[in-house]
């Protein structure tokens, strides 16, 4: 009976148990966009009772105290506590933590809260960097980050050149990229944007400094998106659409005949036309329309998922993103993908990797627009079909009037192609053996392998146009680096007020380089299927060279603030270089930075203008080592010499060492101020900042009578020095009025580039232009200005050619006539010659702009992007397509433009065959345009599906313009290409020398999360 009685008390508990529990459940939506809140954390106070919010935002918890707390949590958002008061339902709205989100910044070897920040230091997340299509996230940059000036051209495959805060040597303007911790060089082509979590831009020395002697042009931190804890998450984008370029308006058949015979006409000479006399527009030849696409196509795929338990974080990533070139031959395509895995082992230990394997592909783009444009009309593509040959390439026709190739005909030969392979690897451990204290070791491998072919067919059009043999050629090349770092990271707070961030650390570094390279000429055919070297039958040529380098460094940091008001900030590295002889291997780069938070003050409680209030200031040293890796060697190479009429190859001198070299090194001092206002919906930063190299590294002329027998030999010295002084200005405005959410912002700012010391007297020359010069670097000025005669508009009648005179009456202009440009004589000898020369231009601007917006109402987005540049100048070379020389074609309406009679024109010379005035042949301000634009680099529109339709799917659609429209007074194709100028060279920029425009792009695209 007892027995029995003891199980019905036992019964009577569990019931009374059960009754005190609970089912509860529930929906989670976020504030923000009242969608569905996926993988939120929603736990039972103080147990394990726990679940994660479903696609749709539902949770269910079983066996829930009645009076029990349960307790909602995602990373960005308040966490919120709800007391359960016998509820089966609770439905829960998540705001946004703004402190949250901006808790944490990347920067060198390590994380801070924002608001921690000394240094100059811009952030941006990767979603900004996903509305524009490009196969480099920098493109997506521009205008977004302030004191970043970025310029590119639109041809495919193609590296924008990226400027941080000025130019301080002239080794280069890249900055170094650092992905994931691993620093990876200058260009980021090999990333897929979509994988970016974010992007960080250390602009300041004493920010950068960390990264010592790969520091000097600021870093770029990028770190890409990783697993999180909950169920998988997939994603799928795609955007496709086409690009197009405005065609430039060339002269026709008919007009171009006329404006041919008129120059000749004009010089009182007998016209050389070739070709039908009389010749009709529709006899002629569309040089454009016969090269160029109408339009090219451009599209962007991506796969993604991720996920995670208590132990294990993982994601994945694969994408793909081609190009076509608008000519009728060229693209470049990548196929790039991502792993990550991350394993908790124990509550000390937990290891990962980073692996990221690509492949690229390029159809190399030809670079022949100014062969398009200068191409005769009058010249049919093809010859007769009488006049043809078994040699396809020989059919072409040659132009009638002009030494210019024809365009047709070259991309019919061009096969030029490389494939690279590559694999970024980022293994990792870390370990946290006392809570603050942790010790990491990381290595990672960059390697990369590219096989490039070029075959070049025989042909002859004419003897001007021809090549007697055939040529295949090929290159291997072969990158290996490797970064061993291992960093030791303390952080601790005493009494909540003293607060440090302690960090030491080691690392090493190899580069590696191998290439190989082989052709041969005369191959038996030109069909494709013998397009290799081993076809050619004759002059095998082979080169090949092995080069390496390695870093070694030692590195530390405090940071320190006091009770969130008072910050400071010290760092120091070493580093070690296999490029400096022993006693200049090493050179020391300390920072220091310090911030003031005024809003944090007590006296600051009572005041309601400042929401936040800081001041900080910044200095340090970074270095610079971009010189060649045998650069204190002197070096043996071949030589051809002739011995009784017979060639004979030795040996000479092939480049000079200097023993004595030492690291060029750039010292930065910044000041700045951020603020926020109106319960920070309105925030502004405003910075100044001056970076001076010392020591900087060039190349000299070397003097003969130290024995090296070179007429052009050079060797590194430390000689010069530059300095770049600017401003930066940002104004932002976040605001959200019900389903109303809105944000504009403003970027200024300004930077002068000054060459303060370079190789004494002597200029460094650049930009060669009919043996001349249009690029004159000199000491005390500004970098990359032209230099050149001034023009002062046109000679109207004889009258005026005989009244430019010196002050003894000498004609300063004998061989001009009527519509001739005439030019000053600066220094009044009667003459025009180098010494009128002067500055007439510069290339760099006065302002930089960038303008941002977005809305959104609902589950409709708009975002609008801007970028300009305000007081830059452009040397306009393409504007000599007015002249004809040569026989080249004009642009449309040439000879009502050009000077024709007294008063028709006080800006374009008369049409000449001979050009004895050197109208176009002189390096003159005639060809300098002012290339200020605001160009609009996007639009986008999208518009996400109501859950009721998509059920489980988060489904946006999109449409995209990219560089639709650009405000500009400045004639030539695209002042923004034309301001990279040969090659993106800082002390070679603002040529315009007809270079691939940026193409206008539309696109449209979808966004899937499920």
């Amino acid at each position: 009976m007892k027995k029995q009685i003891l199980l019905l008390c036992l019964a009577l508990l569990s019931l009374c148990g059960y009754a005190q529990t609970t089912t509860v459940k529930g929906v989670v939506t976020s504030a923000a966009d009242k969608e569905p809140m996926i993988g939120l954390t929603v736990l039972v106070k103080g147990t394990t009772n726990g679940a994660v919010t479903d696609l749709d935002g539902n949770y269910t918890l079983n066996n829930v105290a009645k009076d029990a707390t349960i307790v909602f949590s995602m990373i960005g958002y308040k966490t919120q506590e709800f007391k359960v008061n016998g509820r089966a339902v609770i439905n829960v709205i998540m705001e946004d933590d703004t402190q949250a989100l901006d808790e944490v910044v990347v920067i060198g070897y390590g994380a801070v809260k924002k608001s921690d920040l000394t240094s100059s230091i811009s952030a941006i997340k990767g979603d900004e960097l996903k509305k524009l299509s490009s196969g480099n996230a920098m493109n997506a940059l521009q205008g977004k980050i302030n004191g970043v000036q970025i310029t590119g051209g639109g041809s495919p495959g193609s590296t924008p050149r990226v400027i941080i805060r000025g130019v301080s040597t002239v080794n280069g303007s890249d900055p170094l990229y650092v992905v994931d911790g691993m620093p990876v060089g200058t260009n980021i082509n090999f990333l897929d944007q979509n994988d970016i979590e974010s992007m960080q831009v250390l602009k300041d020395a004493s920010a950068s400094a960390i990264y010592g002697t790969r520091g000097s042009n600021g870093v770029v931190l990028i770190t890409t998106r990783k697993g999180k804890k909950g169920t998988t998450q997939f994603g799928f984008s795609a955007s496709a659409g086409f690009q197009t370029l405005k065609k430039p308006k060339m002269a026709k058949a008919s007009e171009y005949e006329y404006v041919y015979n008129a120059r000749y006409v004009n010089d009182n000479a007998v016209p050389r036309y070739k070709g039908i006399e009389n010749i009709t527009d529709a006899q002629g030849t569309d040089w454009w329309d016969e090269s160029m696409q109408k339009t090219a196509l451009i599209h962007n795929y991506n796969f993604n998922f991720s996920g995670g338990t208590d132990k294990l974080l993982y994601s994945a990533n694969i994408g793909y993103f081609g190009q076509d070139s608008q000519y009728t031959v060229g693209k470049w395509q990548k196929l790039t993908a991502r792993f990550s895995m991350e394993y908790t082992f124990n509550s000390i230990v937990k290891a990962g990797i980073d692996f990221t394997p690509k492949y690229e592909n390029w159809m190399d783009t030809p670079n022949i627009l100014g062969n398009v444009m200068a191409m005769d009309p009058t010249t049919p593509v093809m010859r007769p079909e009488s006049e043809w040959t078994t040699n396809k390439y020989d059919n072409y026709a040659r132009s009638n009037n002009s030494e210019v190739w024809n365009p047709v005909a070259q991309l019919a030969r061009m096969d030029k192609h490389s494939d690279e392979y590559g694999l970024l690897a980022n293994p990792y451990v870390s370990i946290e053996p006392v809570k603050g204290l942790v010790i990491r070791s990381q290595f990672g491998v960059n390697a990369r392998f590219r096989l490039s072919d070029e075959y070049t067919p025989d042909f002859n059009l004419d003897k001007l146009e021809k090549s007697d043999y055939s040529k295949a050629y090929r290159k291997t090349d072969n990158w290996v680096d490797w970064n061993w770092t291992n960093t030791v990271n303390w952080i601790k707070s005493f009494n909540r007020k003293h607060n440090f961030n302690v960090m030491a650390g080691y690392t090493m570094e190899r580069f590696q380089e191998y290439w190989l390279e082989g052709s041969r000429e005369r191959t038996p055919i030109n069909e494709e299927t013998l397009r290799y070297v081993s076809a050619g039958t004759q002059n095998p040529q082979t080169a090949g060279v092995n080069a390496y380098s390695s870093l070694i460094s030692y590195l530390g940091r405090v940071m320190y603030n006091y009770n969130d008001r008072y910050y400071l900030t010290a760092s120091i590295r070493v580093d070690g270089s296999s490029k400096f002889m022993k006693d200049n291997q090493y050179a020391t780069f300390p920072a220091l930075s310090a911030a003031w938070r005024v809003s944090e003050e007590p006296f600051m409680k009572k005041q309601h203008v400042f929401d936040n209030l800081k001041i900080h200031a910044g200095w340090g040293r970074v270095g610079n080592q971009n010189i060649d890796n045998s650069a204190y060697e002197s070096t043996i190479g071949s030589a051809d010499y002739v011995f009784g009429g017979n060639r004979e190859i030795g040996t000479a001198v092939s480049s000079i060492g200097n023993t004595l070299l030492r690291w060029e090194t750039v010292e930065d001092y910044n000041v700045g101020i951020d603020m926020s206002f109106l319960k920070n919906r309105l925030s502004v930063t405003a910075e100044w900042f001056r970076k001076e190299s010392h020591d900087m590294l060039l190349k000299k002329d070397n003097i003969l009578v130290l024995g090296f027998p070179m007429w052009n030999g050079q060797m590194w010295e430390n000689v010069g020095k530059m300095r770049a002084t600017g401003w930066e200005l940002s104004v932002n405005w976040e605001d959200r009025k019900g389903d109303f959410d809105y944000g504009i912002g403003v970027n200024l700012s300004s930077v002068k580039n000054k060459a303060v010391t370079l190789l004494g007297s002597t200029p460094i020359n650049a930009g060669s232009f009919n043996g001349d010069y249009i690029i004159r670097n000199e000491e005390g000025g500004e970098i990359s200005r032209f230099y050149g005669f001034v023009a002062d508009g046109l000679f109207q009648n004889q009258t005026e050619v005989n009244a430019h005179t010196n002050e003894h009456g000498t004609v300063i202009q004998p061989d001009a006539q009527p519509g001739d440009i005439r030019f000053r004589d600066l220094n009044h000898d009667g003459k025009l010659d180098d010494n009128d020369k002067t500055f007439i231009g510069k290339a760099f601007p006065d302002l930089m702009v960038g303008i941002n917006a977005r809305l959104s109402w609902k589950d409709i987005d708009f975002s609008a992007n801007f970028y300009g540049t305000i007081g830059n100048d452009v040397y306009n070379t393409t504007k000599g397509r007015y002249s004809g020389v040569g026989g080249e074609n004009v642009y449309e309406g040439t000879y009502n433009a050009s000077w024709h009679g007294e008063g028709t024109s006080n800006n374009l010379p008369r049409l000449s065959y001979n050009d004895a005035n050197q109208n176009w042949k002189r390096v003159s301000s005639f060809f300098v345009e002012d290339g200020s634009y605001l160009r609009c680099k996007q639009l986008q529109i999208g518009y996400t599906l109501p859950k009721k339709w998509t059920k489980k799917i988060s489904l946006r659609l999109s449409f995209s313009a990219q560089n639709p429209f650009t405000i500009t007074g400045y004639s030539g194709m695209d002042p923004e290409a034309a301001a990279l100028g040969t090659e993106g060279k800082v002390t070679e920029s603002g040529i315009d020398w007809a270079g691939y425009p940026n193409p206008r792009t539309y696109l449209f695209g979808i966004n899937m999360n499920f």
